[in-house]
């Protein structure tokens, strides 16, 4: 089985139309979305309708929690005050923005996915198995890995949250990150996502599709988004 991972999509139509554009030509038997669709860039509406036009199944994330919910913080990690400052006018500005129609989508969306795949079972999260905003990094300490791959119940564990893509095996499990489509931090602008071929091993190959930043950090610039998040598209990282 081949599966296409998206994740972390964050309102950027033009990021995940050049993604999808980029998979038809991998042929996967399914794509499958690692959640937050929604915060720091312009189009919420038309992401969240792609993904249903599309028939993507799709995780919550704790952004899409935030927007659903109504909530007033998103459960973000922020390094300072500052940043902090930014993401409560980056959910403020999403409520206003998303249809009642999609905050019911993303209200209702489920908070994890499991499936067989060649053998292994499979399980499809956002941050963690345990809370939506944790961070799984690939140098995250070895005990926490180890407590979540036993209480995951599965061989194989798809996330996102980190914006870092990563496959990692650990006591004969493996961890995938599949990166962000439309708020990278690898280092560079390119949207990203994920392959993973599941058969007698697991493969993950992360695939970077170039499209054009300049026109969605425009896009960010003329809302009455903060324009350091263009910004932050334009050099592919915080």
């Amino acid at each position: 089985m081949r599966l296409a991972i998206l994740g972390d999509i964050h309102s950027n139509i033009y990021a995940l139309e050049a993604v999808l554009k980029d998979v038809e030509k991998h042929k996967p038997d399914e794509i499958i979305c690692t959640g937050d669709l929604v915060g720091y860039a312009p189009f919420p509406n038309e992401v969240i309708e792609t993904i249903k036009e599309k028939g993507i199944r799709t995780v919550m994330g704790n952004y899409d929690d935030g927007i659903g919910n109504f909530r007033l913080v998103c459960g973000c990690d922020y390094k300072d005050a500052h940043e902090q400052s930014l993401g409560e006018k980056s959910i403020a500005w999403t409520k206003e923005q998303t249809s009642e129609e999609n905050k019911e989508f993303l209200r209702n969306l489920p908070q994890e996915l499991r499936f067989r795949a060649g053998g292994f079972d499979v399980l499809v999260f956002h941050g963690s198995p345990r809370r939506l905003n944790e961070y799984l990094y690939e140098d995250t300490d070895e005990q926490v890995f180890d407590e979540i791959g036993k209480m995951s119940r599965a061989n194989i564990l798809i996330f996102g949250h980190t914006h870092i893509p990563y496959h990692r095996l650990y006591n004969k499990r493996h961890f995938i990150n599949a990166g962000s489509v439309g708020k990278p931090k690898h280092g560079n602008p390119n949207a990203l996502y994920a392959l993973v071929d599941i058969n007698e091993t697991v493969a993950a190959a992360f695939i970077e599709v170039p499209y054009d930043v300049e026109k969605i950090a425009r896009a960010i610039e003329e809302s009455a988004l903060p324009d350091e998040f263009a910004d932050k598209l334009r050099n592919g990282n915080r």
